[in-house]
This record gives structure tokens, sequence and C-alpha cells, in this order.
């Protein structure tokens, strides 16, 4: 009988183990889906900013001939290289 009773009680808190760990795989899930869209929305607008450096950098050397804006002094880093 107390065999039963430990078993019960072991089955009962690894029931609430897996419901607690389901809960947090679901939090996750959304948690990734959701970084993904931000990561996707950052890569837009590093795009759309590096189109707008180029654009400047144009008319700079178009209306002040013979002068260089200074070298850009951030690198982007080669996990965004790709993707960018």
């Amino acid at each position: 009988m107390a065999l039963a009773t430990v078993i019960g009680a072991v089955t009962a808190w690894q029931a609430r183990e897996v419901a607690k760990l389901r809960e947090r795989v679901v939090a996750l899930e959304e948690q990734a889906a959701d970084d993904h869209l931000r990561f996707r929305d950052a890569i837009r607008l590093i795009r759309a900013l590096q189109r707008h450096i180029d654009e400047l950098l144009g008319f700079l050397r178009l209306h002040v001939p013979g002068m260089e804006p200074p070298a850009a002094d951030y690198k982007i880093p080669a996990t965004l290289q790709e993707e960018i």
C-alpha cells in the first residue's frame, strides 16, 4: 500500500512537471516567433539605412567635390553580413 502511495505521488509530481514544461515550451516558441519577426524588421531597417547612407554620400560627392566623408568606424558583424 505504501509503495502505491509513493508511486502515485511521484506520478502526480511528474505530471505537474510535464505541464510546467509544456507551458514553458509554448512560451518559448511564441518568443522565438516574435524574435524572428523583430530580427527580420531590424534587417529591413539596416538595409534602408545603408541605402540612405549611400544616397547621402552620393549627394556629398556631387555637391562638395574633392571632399570625402570620414570612414565608417563600425563593422557589421559576420553573423549579420549574410542577412544584409
